[in-house]
């Protein structure tokens, strides 16, 4: 059996020659803690040992976090470890290095023209947190960290095939995380099985609740069967539905939603993270390191700039009521986790439209639970005749992420008896 040291000198080695997903390493800090993991005789947990990669705009002691920018520096080397790192340390786990992103998290692309790009034969990884969820896809740690805002956890482990997972917001700590837009940000994490997810869930939550699963799901056929769902992506979708029907999983088919209000919404009255996202960056726009900005998050907050304050403020109003009406009826919903396929890079960079058009299709059905801060969670079903992996998005009432975790364990493993 391989130790702890052997599996992470590989991960080191692995990480090392993909560029484009870790923008740096930690291998002295990495080759102690899986020596110290090695040395204990009685294990911390099931993670003790399991290697992570953190994005970079978590606070890393020694570690100067960029956001995915090549020349601005926001802060000198971080004098500690953000506290998730912290507790991640203390349960056993190796970090690796720092992942590649978005610029400033601000794109559901994934695209970095300063960094590279970890396509995925020649089609963009999804983001903000392209490289985290590479890390985990391409086998070279068991999980990774990441935040996730409008989608930037669900959206790139969708494109890639992983499991991604966005908590509720103040379930782990946010303190020494660098911010894109503060009313909607949170950490999430990605990692192969659910299982990792949840064993990594009590390690940053400090919440060990084993609560039952879900007793039936709620499929959003007006989200599913909207003309702006991929056909695709639609088709795999139904399949994995008709699975868990078939398994015996009671499933009822709503054509009216919370969340499709919540869709509507957005829709109309725009997105309230973009004008945090403004605030939070848009002086950039005023100084010298605009001509260094990636020029499509450069565009996204320059249109961002131009959101009505006033419909921005009715989407916030509607938001709370829509939480509550989640609240009341505790139900974990079944959508689309995004509504395209992958699409290839290249034609994008050709076309700042499309670009920004491709960048809002991406992000379009994980938005919906950041607005109302609901758990959510994105399943890979398959993969589309053009080679796309889909992925399926469960999303659980406030606060109720145990449940929302054991409910998505439950349809994975029915999922997985079905595979060929």
């Amino acid at each position: 059996m391989s130790s702890v040291l052997d599996n992470t000198m590989e991960a080191l080695k692995r990480a090392g020659q993909e560029r484009e997903v870790f923008l740096s390493l930690l291998p002295e800090r990495a080759r102690a803690e899986a020596r110290q993991s090695d040395d204990r005789t009685e294990k911390l947990g099931p993670l003790d040992g399991a290697t992570l990669s953190w994005k970079d705009m978590i606070a890393i002691a020694g570690v100067t976090a960029r956001a995915g920018s090549a020349h601005w520096r926001p802060s000198a080397p971080a004098a500690a470890d953000a506290e998730v790192v912290a507790r991640a340390r203390k349960a056993g786990l190796v970090s690796i290095g720092v992942t590649n992103q978005s610029e400033l998290a601000f794109s559901g692309i994934g695209y970095n023209p300063h960094h590279g790009t970890p396509l995925l034969d020649g089609r963009v990884p999804g983001g903000s947190s392209s490289g985290a969820a590479a890390s985990v896809a391409r086998g070279i740690t068991r999980l990774a960290v990441g935040t996730d805002t409008a989608g930037s956890c669900r959206v790139p482990a969708a494109f890639q095939g992983v499991v991604g997972f966005r908590p509720t917001r103040g379930r782990y700590p946010i303190s020494d995380v660098m911010p894109l837009a503060p009313s909607y940000d949170t950490v999430g994490s990605f990692a192969r099985s659910v299982s990792d997810i949840i064993e990594l869930d009590t390690i940053l939550s400090g919440d060990s609740a084993h609560p039952d699963a879900a007793s039936g799901l709620a499929v959003l056929s007006d989200v599913l069967d909207a003309g702006d769902v991929s056909a695709p992506v639609a088709q795999r979708c139904r399949e994995a539905v008709a699975v868990l029907a078939q398994a015996g999983v009671s499933m009822e088919h709503v054509r009216q939603s919370p969340l499709a209000e919540a869709l509507a919404l957005i829709r109309t009255g725009g997105w309230p993270g973009a004008v945090e996202a403004v605030e939070t960056y848009g002086h950039l726009l005023e100084t010298e390191n605009a001509r260094h900005l990636d020029p499509f998050v450069a565009a996204r907050l320059r249109a961002s700039a131009n959101l009505n304050p006033e419909k921005i403020a009715r989407v916030k109003e509607g938001a709370q009521a829509l939480r509550k009406t989640v609240q009341a009826t505790d139900a974990v919903y079944v959508l689309p986790t995004a509504a395209i396929e992958a699409p290839h890079l290249a034609p994008l960079l050709e076309d700042p439209e499309s670009f920004a058009a491709t960048n809002a299709a991406a992000l379009r059905l994980t938005m919906p639970a950041s607005l109302l801060d609901l758990p959510a969670i994105s399943l890979p079903v398959g993969k589309t005749d053009a080679g796309c992996w889909v992925g399926l998005q469960l999303v659980g009432a406030p606060d109720s992420d145990r449940t929302l975790l054991a409910t998505a364990a439950m349809v994975e493993t029915l999922l997985m008896q079905k595979e060929p």
